[in-house]
């Protein structure tokens, strides 16, 4: 994807394992953890997850299936996140209920982009990086602070 095609978002956040009291970080049961903090800010939300790989019980492919999984709510998110031990990458786009997204499959999100949302009508961006820590991209000011009162 081109730097185009990114959204500014008005807040970023980087979360590592020190903020989960834990050495290691890009756990599932992290991830779980930042979606169920702000389970209340996302419920109008349907996630997108594009380019997740991790160490399972399972295949990656088959909790997020390629070229891309359409979740329809932030509780069957933090399901399956729950069944990685730990992503090496990933992209999860929370974008509002209802609104239509036609995905350019030659243009999908991937984890390694410049910092911005990956898509104009993204609300919310989560990316895993490398087993390392996660990043938080926003258009909202409310998940910004409940993320920073649950975190940091």
């Amino acid at each position: 994807m081109e730097d185009n095609y990114l959204k500014e978002p008005i807040f970023t956040l980087r979360l590592s394992g020190e903020y989960f009291e834990n050495e290691i970080g890009c756990l599932g049961k992290q991830l779980a953890q930042i979606l169920t903090c702000i389970q209340h800010e996302t419920s109008n939300l349907t996630w997108f997850a594009f380019d997740v790989f991790g160490s399972s019980t399972q295949p990656s492919e088959v909790l997020f299936p390629k070229p891309y999984s359409e979740i329809l709510s932030t509780d069957e998110l933090i399901k399956k996140v729950e069944k990685i031990v730990q992503f090496h990458s990933g992209v999860f786009i929370g974008i509002e209920k209802g609104k239509k997204i036609d995905w350019d499959t030659h243009l999908l999100p991937e984890t390694e982009e410049s910092e911005g949302l990956q898509n104009h009508e993204a609300e919310l961006e989560i990316r895993p990086f490398d087993t390392s820590y996660f990043e938080v991209y926003g258009m909202n000011k409310d998940i910004e602070a409940k993320i920073k009162s649950c975190f940091i």
